[in-house]
């Protein structure tokens, strides 16, 4: 083979590899729209995401395999998420028993666990759960709901926090680790509304959250240093 064909044969590899997020993408960050509310068996629930290449940029053209194990007899579904709109994905799960599932997404690079999700029996189960976390006051059930979205907006991939607890090789800890991190509110929440408002530079991204999600993760990052919850892989990793 000619040296010039050979060149031309590594440019154009390199030109593949260069533009297959799957082979070149390294790492990625998936970003729930929103946390799955009440879920019941046999209902289908719709979940929508993005997939960040390196935490950033929302890639196209990806087939998202979402897997979830039942935390006790270990059944498991696994369904390949369909892209519903450029870089936005679309996955709907029915869940055929009661009880905690472990859940996660692999889009490319290492798996990504989310937040668990708890299947109830039927509605009138949920009205019984909804009466027992009234017992948690306001401030703890807004903290458990922003340790629930430190892990379903994928901050998790890139911010190590002693307070969530996942496997190795599902944290890149590419970002700052945030535990012990506190700031003031009006800043923090400025900073995740839009981080690129607040600092030119920034790398992170604008994750549209809401008031109320902002609201959540802010106390969650500032509240006081607490017992790990843990984020489980769907394979038990």
């Amino acid at each position: 083979m000619s040296h010039r064909r050979l060149s031309l044969c590594i440019v154009v590899v390199l030109l593949f590899v260069l533009t297959s997020p799957a082979l070149a993408g390294g790492w990625s960050v998936t970003t729930l729209d929103e946390l799955p509310d009440v879920i019941v068996v046999d209902d289908p629930v719709t979940i929508g995401f993005v997939v960040r290449q390196h935490g950033v940029h929302i890639v196209e053209g990806l087939e998202p395999v979402i897997t979830a194990v039942h935390a006790d007899s270990h059944e498991q579904l696994e369904v390949t998420a369909e892209e519903d709109s450029p870089g936005h994905y679309q996955v709907e799960l029915v869940f055929p028993v009661e009880g905690v599932w472990d859940w996660s997404v692999s889009a490319f690079g290492p798996e990504q666990p989310l937040p668990p999700l708890t299947v109830l029996s039927d509605r009138a189960t949920s009205t019984k759960e909804e009466s027992a976390s009234e017992a948690l006051s306001g401030e703890e059930a807004l903290i458990e709901r922003g340790a629930a979205l430190f892990v379903g907006k994928g901050c998790v991939v890139c911010h190590q926090h002693s307070a969530i607890e996942v496997a190795p090789w599902a944290s890149i800890n590419a970002g700052p680790s945030l535990s012990g991190f506190t700031a003031d509110v009006d800043y923090l929440s400025a900073w995740l509304a839009d981080p690129s408002a607040v600092q030119d530079n920034a790398i992170m991204p604008d994750l549209d959250l809401s008031d109320e999600e902002i609201e959540a993760l802010v106390a969650f990052l500032n509240a006081e240093e607490r017992s790990p919850s843990v984020a489980k892989s769907s394979t038990g990793r």
